[in-house]
C-alpha cells in the first residue's frame, strides 16, 4: 500500500517544530491521521485534514498544523497522502453469523440458469456420502430465463437418491426435489400452514417443489453436517467485515449468540461493534430475567426485538393492499393476524423495548405504523425508535407517518438495484414509484438507517453507496439515469445513512457515526475519493485501512 506510510514517531517530531522536547505523553494521541481529506459527518466541521485519537476516542479534528500538537513519541502516525477518510460504516441490518456461514456454503448467487444449478448439485453429490442431503443457498429464480419458479422436476434428474433443499436468496422460500418432499411427508393433501404456502400444480394438485415462508418449517430433511461452529462463523464474518470497512453491525441473534459475542469481547477478539437483536418470542423470558434493550457497552449491546409481518417481493409473499400484478389472486402472507401483531408491539413498547419489524409490502408497513401508533396512544411516547426493517413498498399516505410516530426506516439500497429487474412486473409501475423511496422519506423528515441484509445481499457497503446514488443495476449499469431517479441520494447523504443514520437507530448517535471530539475513533481510509470519481468507480473503491476505537483492525498489504 504505497500511498499509506506509517512514519516513525521520531522523524515526525523533527518536522513538528521540536514537540518531542515538551511532550510528556500524557496529553499525546495514540494515533494521528494526517494529510487526509476527512469527511467527518459532523455538521459543524464537515471536512478536515487531520484527526487525533486517544483512549479510543476522537481527541481532535482539524488542520494538519492544529493536530500536530497531539503527536508524541508513542503516537502512530498515518500519512493518508490526500486520500479520503470517512466514519466507519455501520450496517443496520445483517445476519452476521449466517453471513459468515454463507462464505463456505454451496451458493447459487448470480447463477442464471437451471442447467448450471443442476451441474452444481450433481458435482456436490459426488463429494457427499451416499444418500446425504444437498443444502444450498442464494438462488434467485428471477435471473432464470422467463423468471418463472423452478420445480422439483428440474432437480430430480440429477438427485434421485439425495434430498435437495435450496434456499432462495431472500431466505423466504425454498426449492426442493421430490425426495425432500417425500421424506418430509408433504403431498397434495398437505394443507398450507398459517403464514406459508406449498405451491401446487393447478392441474394435478401436486406440490411443485416450492415452499414459502412458514411452509419451509414442514421440511424434515436431515441436515448434512457442516464443519463450522457458530464461533468460527463469527470469526469468518469479522475478518470479512474488517476488509470492507465495517466498524459496526446490527445483527440477528439468539440470546446464546449474544453471549458468544460477549465472550469474544472478553477475549479481545471483536473487531467491530455489535447491536444484537433478539426474537420477540422470548419477550416474557427477557422481562423475567431483567434483560433490556441497550444493555451492554461500546462493543456489544442488546438490540431491539425482531418481528416479521410479511415476506418478500421475490417470493411473492410481501403483504400488499392490492394483488400482485403478475399473480392477481395473491396479496401476500401475513405472519400474524393484525390484532395479535399489534398486541405484541404494544407489550414490547409497554416494557421499554424497541422493536424492528420485517415489513416489505405497503400493507405490511401500514400494519407496523398502525401498531406503533396504538402502542403510543395506550402507553405513551417512550422514544423507543421502533423500526421498520426493509420498508420497501409504501402507501403514499404513510411517508409522513414515519416522522410523526418516530419510526425509523431501516433500509438496504442494494435491494432496490436487485429487485428493480422484477419489481414493476410484480407490483406494476405506479406502486413501484413508492418503492425504495429514500428521497421521499428524507423529504418527509423520516429517519433512515442503511444496511445490506447480508447474506441476502453482499456485505460490501460500496454496493450500497453505488445503489443509493445511481439506482442502476450493479452488473449492467442500467437504466440510463437510474430507476425512478427522483429517489436518488447524494454521496454525502448515502454515507451519512450508513453511519450516523445507523448510530441513531441504536440510540448511539452521541457515541459514533461521525468523527467529532469525544466520539469513538471508528474510521476508514479509502483508495478513491467517493465524492469526485465516476459512479461506476465506487464499486472498485477499496478499503485500505479500518480503524476501530483508534486501533487498526485491518490494513491492506
Amino acid at each position: 500500500m504505497k500511498k499509506i506510510i506509517t512514519l516513525a514517531a521520531g522523524l515526525l517530531l523533527i518536522s513538528a517544530a521540536g514537540l518531542a522536547q515538551t511532550a510528556t505523553g500524557q496529553d499525546k494521541a495514540d494515533l494521528v491521521v494526517r494529510r487526509a481529506k476527512i469527511f467527518t459527518g459532523w455538521d459543524a466541521k464537515p471536512y478536515a485534514e487531520a484527526l487525533a485519537a486517544k483512549d479510543g476516542r476522537v481527541a481532535a479534528v482539524g488542520a494538519d498544523a492544529d493536530v500536530a500538537a497531539w503527536i508524541g513519541p508513542g503516537t502512530r502516525v498515518i500519512d493518508a497522502a490526500g486520500l479520503l477518510v470517512i466514519p466507519g460504516f455501520i450496517d443496520a441490518h445483517t445476519h452476521f453469523s449466517s453471513g459468515g456461514r454463507s462464505l463456505i456454503s454451496l451458493s447459487f448467487r448470480g447463477v442464471r440458469s437451471i442447467e448450471t444449478v443442476r451441474e452444481m448439485v450433481a458435482a456436490k453429490i459426488k463429494e457427499l456420502p451416499p444418500g446425504a442431503a444437498v443444502f444450498g443457498v442464494e438462488y434467485d429464480h428471477s435471473l432464470f430465463p422467463g423468471g418463472l419458479w423452478p420445480s422439483k422436476a428440474d432437480l430430480d434428474p440429477v438427485s434421485p437418491s439425495n434430498p435437495v433443499v435450496i434456499e432462495r436468496v431472500d431466505g423466504h422460500s425454498v426449492w426442493v426435489n421430490s425426495l425432500a418432499l417425500a421424506q418430509s411427508g408433504i403431498t397434495e393433501d398437505t394443507p398450507n400452514p398459517f403464514g406459508g404456502e406449498i405451491l401446487k400444480d393447478p392441474g394435478t394438485g401436486e406440490p411443485t417443489g416450492i415452499l414459502t415462508e412458514e411452509a419451509t418449517a414442514l421440511l424434515k430433511v436431515k441436515r448434512t453436517a457442516v464443519k463450522s461452529t457458530p464461533e468460527e462463523d463469527i470469526f469468518r464474518a469479522l475478518e470479512h467485515a474488517a476488509k470492507l470497512g465495517l466498524t459496526g453491525v446490527h445483527t440477528s441473534s439468539s440470546y446464546a449468540e449474544l453471549g458468544l459475542y460477549r465472550k469474544l469481547e472478553d477475549e479481545g477478539k471483536m473487531t467491530l461493534r455489535v447491536y444484537a437483536w433478539l426474537p420477540v418470542g422470548g419477550l416474557d423470558s427477557y422481562i423475567s430475567k431483567g434483560i433490556r434493550q441497550g444493555q451492554g457497552d461500546d462493543l456489544v449491546r442488546t438490540g431491539f426485538l425482531k418481528l416479521f409481518i410479511d415476506g418478500t417481493l421475490g417470493s411473492g409473499t410481501a403483504l400488499l393492499f392490492a394483488p400482485f400484478a403478475d399473480e392477481p389472486g395473491k396479496t401476500g402472507l401475513p405472519q400474524y393476524p393484525e390484532e395479535e401483531f399489534a398486541e405484541l408491539i404494544a407489550k414490547a413498547h409497554q416494557n421499554g423495548f424497541q422493536t424492528g419489524t420485517h415489513a416489505i409490502g405497503d400493507k405490511g408497513v401500514n400494519w407496523v405504523l398502525n401498531a406503533v401508533e396504538k402502542a403510543r396512544l395506550k402507553f405513551g411516547d417512550k422514544d423507543l425508535r421502533h423500526r421498520v426493517e426493509h420498508a420497501q413498498v409504501l402507501a403514499p399516505s404513510d411517508f409522513a407517518r414515519f416522522k410523526a410516530l418516530g419510526v425509523i426506516a431501516s433500509m438496504q439500497p442494494t435491494h432496490c438495484t436487485t429487485d428493480m429487474r422484477f419489481c414493476e412486473r410484480r407490483i406494476g409501475p405506479e406502486r413501484s414509484r413508492y418503492a425504495y423511496a429514500w428521497r421521499t422519506l428524507l423529504d418527509a423528515g423520516a429517519r433512515i438507517a442503511f444496511g445490506s441484509d447480508w447474506p441476502v445481499e453482499p456485505l460490501d457497503p460500496m454496493r450500497g453507496l453505488y445503489s443509493a446514488v445511481t439506482r442502476k443495476s450493479i452488473e449492467f449499469d442500467v437504466p440510463e439515469g437510474g430507476w425512478f431517479p427522483e429517489q436518488k441520494l447524494t454521496m454525502a447523504e448515502a454515507i451519512t445513512l450508513f453511519t450516523r443514520g445507523s448510530a441513531y437507530a441504536s440510540f448511539e448517535e452521541n457515541l459514533k457515526g461521525s468523527l467529532e471530539p469525544g466520539k469513538l475513533a471508528d474510521l476508514v481510509l479509502l483508495s478513491k475519493d467517493l465524492f469526485t470519481i465516476e459512479p461506476k468507480e465506487i464499486l472498485t473503491t477499496e478499503v485500505l485501512m479500518t480503524i476501530l476505537g483508534g486501533r487498526v483492525v485491518f490494513e491492506k498489504k
